[in-house]
């Protein structure tokens, strides 16, 4: 997809707060290492962008779904530990190999076909996941992991067994039955088995609020890390929290319409009165939900409304006076006393921040800042 420069509207990280964020949870989960997941474009924040600023941040190593991500990383000069937390075609095993990535496996007979393909010039890295109640990938008994682990021993000049993992389908709620029962899973599957460089069973959910309970020298985390608390609210505020992303743009035409001018498609909107209106370039192209009419951004430190509905490309706010074009609108992060979060457009829109976050689309700018 062609990336918009040329036009004003804009995803802005924070270096600065990304930095913070590591330091938090460094401190509240005990963690020495934090893998962060940037998958998914980083969870639309941008991959290459975000993964150096992470880097530089704080992150030892940097989680993807797919072996393409992982090369991007690697074609950027990216040289922090990569773990692909997905199952991998096994014909790519020379490449990850070689390309020094960490990749997840699930089954003996993975690293049984991977074995043809390995020349031995670099050892595999493989982190074995365990499903202990997700209900997605992993090995599911003691005896299966086993196998896997003794076959990894007996093949070293090909595989280095790096990691074992598994993944909480809810650490992040004040209902704790299912946690406790995959963490009950997860010791009766692996405790005793031969001890990898890297335990990460850790989410954002179980490094926040049951550090104590989980291994968290090594965690695996994505939203909390973006400045979004995992549980929204239920079992922290978040205020320790800074959030990294910002989405802006300008107003590029402002007019006066008398009363009874329809507003976008449809005419769901009708002005009321002599209104000023600003059209804004962004829409549901790049990712801003047609849902989201209604919304109030920020104009100059006061809130503006979405009136009518949410085009392709552009959107239009009722505005309290007359503004100049190239006027700045925000519509997540902060401007004078007023902020829009992640939290208030997910709310409007009646999803998840990071369901928010991933629908930004690749057209949209990203710009490192502070």
């Amino acid at each position: 997809m062609v990336e918009a420069i040329t036009r004003p509207t804009q995803i802005e990280i924070s270096k600065k707060a990304l930095k913070h964020n590591v330091s938090v949870v460094k401190s509240v989960s005990g963690a020495d290492k934090i893998f962060l997941a940037v998958k998914s474009n980083a969870y639309g924040l941008g991959l290459i962008p975000t993964s150096k600023a992470a880097v530089e941040g704080g992150v030892y190593g940097l989680a993807v779904a797919i072996i393409d991500e992982a090369l991007a990383l690697r074609h950027e000069r990216i040289t922090a530990p990569i773990l692909i937390l997905g199952i991998s075609p096994f014909e790519y095993a020379e490449l990850m190999a070689v390309q020094h990535i960490i990749t997840t496996v699930v089954s003996l007979s993975w690293l049984k076909e991977a074995a043809q393909y390995l020349s031995g010039e670099q050892r595999l890295h493989v982190s074995l996941g365990v499903d202990t109640g997700m209900g997605r990938i992993g090995f599911r008994d003691r005896q299966s992991l086993a196998e896997a682990i003794a076959y990894l021993q007996d093949n070293k000049d090909i595989f280095d067994y790096v990691g074992l993992a598994t993944h909480f389908a809810e650490s992040d709620s004040a209902e704790t039955d299912y946690f406790y029962m995959q963490l009950k899973r997860w010791h009766d599957i692996t405790d005793g088995l031969p001890e990898p460089e890297f335990y990460h069973v850790a989410n954002s959910g179980a490094a926040m609020y049951h550090a104590d309970e989980v291994p968290h020298e090594v965690i695996r985390v994505g939203t909390v890390l973006y400045g979004v608390e995992p549980s929204r609210g239920e079992l922290a505020d978040g205020k320790n929290l800074e959030p990294v992303m910002a989405l802006r743009s300008e107003m590029n035409f402002v007019k006066q319409l008398p009363a009874g001018e329809g507003i976008s498609y449809s005419h769901k909107y009708t002005t009321s009165g002599n209104e000023w209106i600003g059209t804004v370039p962004i829409g549901y192209g790049d990712g801003w939900l047609r849902k989201m009419t209604g919304f109030n951004v920020i104009v100059d430190g006061q809130y503006a409304p979405i009136v009518g509905q949410v085009a392709m490309d552009q959107l239009m706010i009722r505005l309290p006076r007359e503004y100049p074009d190239g006027t700045k609108v925000t519509f997540i992060g902060k401007d004078g006393d007023l902020e829009n979060t992640l939290e208030d457009v997910a709310q409007h829109a009646g999803l998840a921040p990071w369901e928010i976050m991933t629908g930004m689309q690749g057209r949209l700018h990203r710009i490192v800042v502070d």
